[in-house]
């Protein structure tokens, strides 16, 4: 029996140790770790361990790898052709892995292309198409288009010394050839100080010239109009346009020639005549206004803020810019019309108003400014780099990365990227302007596991446990 109980105790015995080593053992291998560095080129690529994804783009360390274990590190990025490597990890250090991707091509290494009007390089890796130029007469075959054949046109005048107007584009002053004309027709206009203007289309052939000569003709001295009348205050109108001005007014830079003078007053019949200006003569014109026995008509008084709108229509009639605020619109008809107003960098402004017999209605109008549109531009960087890109919660790329055509005003940025935390800011864009944003994420730890002192806890309780049993047992056989 002595025997037997001896044997019990030594398996047990046996068993304890066993077991304590086999749990030693992992636990030494647990507590043994190391780790690996990933970067890239360029970085942001996504991240795998032996064939899993580890949701984490490089550069990024990847930590608590047993070191007896050969890991395969796989990358990926769009664009760009996948990338392996096996790793040895070395128990309490770490293993550095650098990857340089290839793109995927797309074109061939400075092959050239066109697309509409430009033309575009590939890139020395085939990875992209580069801008390269606008091409002026077309692109096509991969190329910008040569320039056609040229022309030439000869101008002279008579006086010289006339300023030249090609298609509205100023060449300098008669005599001169205008070279590189493209061949076609064109428009020559002349013009000179105290001489009429004249134009002339002309044909340009490639390789050849082409020759225009005109004699311009001197603008006689202006003469002008001395205008009375009874009543005075009258509204002047030179040929159907107001003058801006009442009488007695003598109105000056007029041309020799032939002109209409109307004048209009209120509560008198319109008063029309003609009269021939003669180069630095002066012209009188006395008119006696007939009254209207009953008033029928009336006026109307217009004011702006700011002044100086013109008064755009009355009942949709335009006035082609003859009367601007303040002022009176005359002769007008008893009724409800509408009056309209318009003013440069302001919006339109209308309104009715009621016109009675031999009365001035009055009317005010205040102006508002034309709304426009602006936008400015945000440059987004990262460190880093390759992280999300979001504008008030709108997905817009990866950094770095700039973003066009953002309207003026607040906005909020915000930056994500894997084993970062999220990064965001409120900005204000300016119009025509770019904004930098620059952010800088901060990396989350990844806690460490703490040393299995459990496992050796528990190898000790079962060794003494052990222990005990055996010596036991023992008693009991020797009773």
């Amino acid at each position: 029996m002595k025997k037997v109980a001896k044997r019990i105790g030594i398996i047990g015995l046996v068993i304890v140790v066993l077991l304590a080593c086999v749990l030693y053992t992992a636990a030494g291998q647990i507590g043994a770790i190391g780790s690996i560095s990933v970067s890239s080129s360029p970085s942001g690529a996504d991240i795998s361990l032996d064939g899993v994804p580890i949701n984490a783009v490089t550069p990024y360390t990847i930590q608590h790898l047993d070191p007896a274990n050969t890991y395969t590190i796989e990358l990926s990025l769009k664009g760009y052709q996948d990338w392996s490597r096996s790793v040895q990890v070395t128990s309490g250090e770490t293993s550095y892995v650098s990857a340089t991707l290839i793109p995927i091509r797309i074109c061939t290494p400075y092959a050239t292309k066109c697309i509409g009007n430009n033309l575009y390089r590939c890139s020395y890796d085939g990875g992209r198409w580069d801008f390269m130029q606008s091409c002026k007469y077309g692109c096509s075959g991969g190329a910008c288009n040569p320039a056609p054949p040229r022309g030439y046109i000869g101008v002279t005048s008579s006086p010289s010394g006339a300023s030249i107007y090609l298609d509205g584009s100023y060449k300098g002053i008669t005599p001169r050839t205008i070279s590189d004309v493209s061949p076609g027709w064109h428009r020559i206009k002349l013009s000179l100080s105290g001489y009429r203007s004249r134009s002339k289309d002309v044909r340009a052939y490639a390789g050849s010239t082409a020759s225009v000569d005109e004699i311009l003709d001197p603008i006689p001295p202006p003469g002008y109009i001395s205008v009375t009348s009874s009543p005075s205050s009258a509204y002047i109108d030179l040929d159907g346009d107001y003058t801006g001005s009442i009488t007695p007014k003598t109105l000056s830079s007029v041309s020799p020639k032939t002109h209409i003078i109307r004048l209009r007053h209120t509560d008198y019949y319109d008063w029309t005549t003609t009269v021939d200006v003669a180069s630095r003569g002066t012209s009188p014109v006395f008119a006696t206004l007939t009254p209207i026995s009953s008033p029928t008509l009336g006026s109307i008084s217009v004011s702006s803020s700011p002044s100086g709108a013109y008064i755009k229509s009355l009942d949709g009639i335009g006035y082609g810019g003859a009367l601007k605020t303040p002022c009176t619109v005359p002769n007008v008809k008893p009724g409800t019309h509408v009056i309209e107003l318009s003013l440069a960098g302001y919006q339109d402004w209308s309104t009715s108003v009621q016109v009675n017999p031999g009365e001035t209605s009055s009317v005010s109008a205040t102006l508002t400014p034309k709304q426009t549109s602006a936008t400015g531009t945000i440059s987004a960087s990262s460190s880093p780099s390759g992280a999300n890109v979001y504008v008030d919660n709108a997905y817009k790329g990866i950094t770095p990365l700039t973003i066009p055509d953002v309207s003026s005003g607040g906005h909020t940025i915000k930056v994500t990227l894997a084993g970062y935390d999220d990064w965001s800011t409120s900005v204000q864009v300016t119009s025509g302007e770019t904004l930098p944003v620059p952010a800088s994420l901060t990396h989350v730890p990844t806690p460490t596991p703490k040393t299995p002192t459990t496992v050796l806890s528990v190898i000790v309780a079962l060794f003494i446990s052990g222990a005990i049993a055996a010596k036991t047992q023992g008693r009991k056989y020797k009773k």
